[in-house]
């Protein structure tokens, strides 16, 4: 009975401590290195001449703001600045998932699944954030008592191999 609450702990750590990313910003050779899920899309991009992840700046400056204040604690104003970004740019799915984080730190599960759900339904093509929607997914469903759906959950982990 403990091993399983250990597993559901560890994994609720590392979604809280994972936090919100920044959407990855392509300014040439030298650029800073862009964090979480932002730069394994890059990188599974890489090589293409249109970034199709790029953000205006305006944007990406939301995005940023949001990274801080949900960091500082302040989930409603990270998520008010989300939900500028995606009435802005509505089908990127690294925003989608950054709103999703928000939402599970607010105890909010049922509303981070299907943001989870919504960034998986744009990210076709980009395992690693979409790995992470499934383990954000899962936690979110065991943690609202839905067993049944958290394990169908870790079937889609394992589909896009993430091994337990």
């Amino acid at each position: 009975m403990q091993r399983p609450i250990l597993k559901l702990a560890g994994l609720a750590l590392v979604l809280v401590l994972s936090g919100c990313v920044t959407p990855p910003q392509r300014t040439g050779e030298g650029a800073a290195p862009v964090p979480g899920a932002a730069r394994e899309i890059e990188r599974e991009r890489g090589g293409e001449q249109a970034d199709p992840w790029a953000l205006p700046g305006a944007v990406r400056s939301l995005v940023q703001r949001a990274e801080a204040a949900s960091n500082a604690g302040d989930h409603a104003a990270a998520a008010a600045q989300l939900e500028r970004a995606l009435a802005i740019v509505p089908r990127h799915p690294v925003i989608w998932q950054n709103l999703a984080v928000v939402r599970y730190r607010e105890g909010n599960y049922q509303q981070a699944e299907s943001l989870a759900l919504r960034s998986n339904s744009l990210a076709k093509g980009l395992p690693a954030l979409q790995q992470r929607n499934w383990t954000l997914i899962e936690t979110a469903r065991r943690l609202s008592g839905d067993e049944a759906g958290a394990r169908k959950a870790a079937v889609e982990l394992e589909r896009l191999g993430v091994q337990r």
